[in-house]
C-alpha cells in the first residue's frame, strides 16, 4: 500500500497578489499578511507605504526605528508624501546624506507648515527640489514659506501637473514682506489644476506664475477670494490659461461695494476660454452682481458649457418671509437678482447652459420657495435644477 503525502496549500502568485491589493486600504490586515508568507511581503509593502507621513517629528523617529539601515527603506513604493515637520525632515536629510531623495517614485508631495515654526531656525525647501522626477502634484499649506521658496520648488519638477497653494489668515503679515527676486530655471508643464487660497499674497504668485517660460496651461482653477485685492489677479489667471482652461471653481466671500469699483477689475473674463465645460460659483454672501458680470463674458464660443453651478448660502433673514422676498431682501438685491435671472434665461435659450442652485442651510421649502422668488423665470419654466447641499458651500479644507 502506497502512502500518499498531501502538499502544502498553495495559490498561483497572481491570485495571492490579486488578494493583497484588494486589502490595500486595510493597512492591520496587511500588516497581517506580511506573516501569512515571504512571498506576500514584497506585494504588501507596495501598499504598505504607498502613502507616508511624516506629520511630527515623533513619525521620523518610528521611521528610523523600524529602518535603522538607510539602504533598507521601502521608499520605493511611496506615491504619497506628506511632511507635516520639514525642519525635522530636512535635517534628517543633511545628517544622512540627502535620504530624501530615496522616495524617487512619488508622484504627490504635500508639505504642511504650522505657526510653530515661526519662532524655530529657517527652514528651506531646497531638499526637497527636484527629488522625484515623476511628481505630478504639489500641495504647500504654509504660513511661513516666502512665495519665491514654493515657485522654485514647483518649478524644479519637470512635469508636475497640480499646483495646491494655502495661507491660513493668521500668517498673512509675515508672507507679504517676501521681495525676493523669482528667476525659475524651468518650467513644469502645469496641465492639470491649480488650487489657491492666499489672502496675503495673491499677488505675488499670480505675477510669478504668469512669469513662467512657457506659461500656464492649467485645465482647473479653484479659487477661494476672501479679500477684494484678490480679485483682480484671480482675473488675471483665468485669463492667462483662457487658451486650457475647462473648469473655474470659485469660491468669493468678498464683502465689497461692487457699483464703486471697475466691474472689470471685479468679476472675471470668461470669454476667451472657450474650451471650458463647467463653471462653479461658490458665495456666501450673494454678490449677485458679480454673477451678472462674470456670466454676461459667456458667448455662443462657448460650445462645450452646458452647465453652470451657483452655490449659495442662505442667512436666516432670507427664509423668514419667503412670499415677500422682494421686502425681505431690499429693492437693490431684489433687482440685481433679476438681472441674473434674466442672464440665466439667455445663457438656456442661447447656448444651451441649464442653471444649477445648490443651497445650504436645510430649510426644505423655505429655501426652494425664496429661489423660486429671486430666480422666477427659469424657475416656472423648469430650468433650473435645484439640489439641497449637505454641508455649507463656502466651506472648503484648507489644512
Amino acid at each position: 500500500m502506497t502512502e500518499t503525502t498531501m502538499s502544502e496549500p498553495h495559490l498561483p502568485p497572481e491570485i495571492s497578489e490579486y488578494i493583497v491589493d484588494l486589502l490595500r486600504n486595510e493597512l492591520d490586515t496587511l500588516e497581517r499578511c506580511c506573516l501569512v508568507s515571504r512571498s506576500w511581503v514584497p506585494r504588501t509593502r507596495k501598499h504598505l507605504f504607498a502613502d507616508i507621513k511624516f506629520l511630527y517629528s515623533d513619525d521620523l523617529e518610528r521611521w528610523k526605528r523600524t529602518f535603522p539601515d538607510p539602504s533598507r527603506y521601502p521608499t520605493h513604493h511611496t506615491h504619497t508624501l506628506t511632511i507635516g515637520c520639514p525642519e525635522v525632515v530636512t535635517a534628517a536629510d543633511a545628517q544622512e546624506g540627502g535620504w530624501i531623495r530615496a522616495f524617487s517614485n512619488v508622484t504627490r508631495l504635500e508639505v504642511l507648515s504650522g505657526l510653530r515654526d515661526l519662532y524655530g531656525s529657517e527652514v528651506s525647501l531646497v531638499p526637497f527640489h527636484g527629488f522625484s522626477p515623476v511628481l505630478k502634484s504639489l500641495r504647500v499649506a504654509s504660513e511661513t514659506f516666502p512665495c519665491v521658496q514654493i515657485l522654485n520648488l514647483a518649478c524644479s519638477f519637470r512635469f508636475l501637473e497640480d499646483l495646491d497653494l494655502a495661507q491660513h489668515m493668521m500668517g498673512v503679515g509675515i508672507i507679504g514682506r517676501d521681495r525676493t527676486v523669482f528667476q525659475p530655471s524651468t518650467s513644469p508643464v502645469l496641465t492639470g489644476t491649480l488650487r489657491v487660497y492666499l489672502p496675503g499674497r495673491m499677488g505675488c504668485v499670480t505675477r510669478r506664475l504668469l512669469n513662467l517660460p512657457c506659461g500656464l496651461h492649467f485645465r482647473k482653477l479653484e479659487f477661494s477670494c476672501y479679500r477684494d485685492d484678490n480679485l483682480r489677479w484671480m482675473r488675471a489667471l483665468v485669463v492667462g490659461c483662457s487658451n486650457t482652461l475647462e473648469c473655474v471653481d470659485i469660491e468669493c466671500c468678498v464683502s465689497i461695494p461692487l457699483a464703486q469699483k471697475d466691474p472689470w477689475t471685479a468679476s472675471i473674463d470668461l470669454s476667451k476660454a472657450i474650451k471650458l465645460k463647467e463653471v462653479v460659483f461658490r458665495s456666501k454672501t450673494l454678490h449677485v452682481n458679480w454673477l451678472v458680470l462674470a456670466l454676461q463674458t459667456i458667448t455662443s464660443e462657448h460650445r462645450c458649457l452646458h452647465h453652470i453651478s451657483i452655490h449659495v448660502h442662505f442667512r436666516p433673514f432670507f427664509i423668514d418671509d419667503p412670499v415677500n422676498v422682494r421686502q425681505t431682501v431690499g429693492e437693490e438685491i431684489y433687482r440685481q437678482w433679476m438681472d441674473l435671472d434674466r442672464i440665466l434665461v439667455r445663457s438656456w435659450e442661447s447656448y444651451g447652459i441649464r442653471p444649477k442652485v445648490v443651497y445650504s442651510e436645510a430649510g426644505g421649502e423655505k429655501e426652494t420657495t425664496c429661489i423660486g422668488s429671486l430666480l422666477p423665470e427659469i424657475t416656472e419654466r423648469g430650468i433650473i435644477e435645484l439640489v439641497d447641499s449637505v454641508e455649507p458651500c463656502w466651506y472648503r479644507q484648507i489644512y
